[in-house]
């Protein structure tokens, strides 16, 4: 296997034959500048998409459309953090799959399956899906720390399900769903505070695992590589995310798109993923945005680690922002 260190400017343009993409001034001032990226303005998640769109992910009935998007509405006036949202969507797909129901275990009824006996309020309140919702908030928000909980956990401090671990079944999906409205305050948040833990990490760590894949231009792509010698396309993501001090909990091009919060083509943000090379079983290949128009990629056997530009529309290419749950802190590289 060979090894080369991360190559200069003047050695990639020299090699452009080679690599059917120039690299030029502007990629070169990005590489050279990317530690210090600023993404105190990354906005929150997809914008401007109704809820029940989103390519055919989300797949709601028109009952289960309306009831989450009171669950958000609800959060969003009480101001309560995105994440909070994902927490209560959650909820309420595995107690009444997104239905408002005149029936359940013992005496629950509504979305949460909330108990008139254990104090949630009458069954005719209850069964108000704006109240039924208010009422799960404020419970939630009485739990000490649960912004740094997992969702199922949050979750369950609030239902005391006899099932505490069901909950987590259903996070991927009510991100995609929290993240697909158009009235639950994710338009664009200039704020990375209301969604970091949600969307994307700090903007320190999302600029730095750029940098680290940067800094492997010119090494070779290698089927199954994680590095540091070799990389595959996912391989390099997740070998960059490491340095930083992350493990991803997934590995594939396929993984990373089933859980990653969908982004808008034109909205893409330093440190999001593009998807392309589309079959049945998702996307073939993954990249990272280096900035909207430039990418870094470790393309396929006989081309090295790269950055390119790259048209949207042209390669059929869509985005993605991994969510903080898909990582697991541990030591930072060296």
């Amino acid at each position: 296997m060979r090894t080369r260190t991360s190559v200069a400017l003047g050695s990639t343009v020299a090699a452009a034959v080679l690599i059917p993409y120039l690299v030029t001034s502007s990629v070169a001032n990005t590489i050279s500048s990317a530690a210090g990226l600023n993404l105190s303005n990354v906005s929150c998640a997809a914008l401007d998409m109704k809820l029940g769109s989103g390519g055919g992910l989300l797949s709601l009935t028109a009952e289960q459309t309306r009831n989450a998007e009171i669950i958000i509405s609800v959060g969003a006036r009480m101001n309560v953090p995105v994440r909070g949202r994902v927490v209560a969507v959650a909820t309420a797909m595995q107690e009444s799959g997104l239905r408002n129901i005149s029936y359940g275990d013992r005496d629950s009824v509504g979305l949460f399956q909330q108990r008139p006996s254990q104090g949630w309020g009458t069954v005719e309140q209850i069964m108000d899906a704006r109240y039924s919702s208010t009422q799960f908030y404020n419970h939630l928000l009485k739990v000490g720390g649960w912004q740094d909980m997992a969702v199922t956990q949050a979750a369950q401090a609030v239902q005391r399900s006899g099932f505490p671990t069901a909950y987590a079944k259903h996070e991927a999906k009510a991100v995609q769903i929290v993240a697909s409205s158009s009235s639950g305050g994710v338009q664009q948040i200039n704020s990375l505070s209301g969604c970091t833990p949600l969307t994307s990490p700090a903007s320190y760590n999302t600029s730095g695992y750029v940098s680290y894949a940067l800094k492997q231009v010119g090494k070779p792509y290698v089927w199954g590589g994680t590095g540091p010698d070799g990389f595959d396309c996912s391989g390099l993501i997740v070998w960059a995310w490491r340095q930083m001090g992350y493990q991803l909990k997934i590995r594939t091009s396929e993984q990373m798109y089933d859980v990653s919060v969908p982004v808008q083509q034109g909205q893409e943000k330093t440190g999001d993923l593009i998807f392309a090379q589309f079959k049945a079983g998702g996307p073939g290949h993954v990249m990272i945005v280096i900035k909207p128009g430039l990418l870094v990629e470790a393309p396929r056997t006989g081309l090295d680690v790269r950055v390119r530009e790259y048209d949207a529309a042209t390669e059929n290419l869509r985005f993605g922002r991994l969510p903080t749950s898909q990582m697991t802190a541990v030591s930072k590289q060296a």
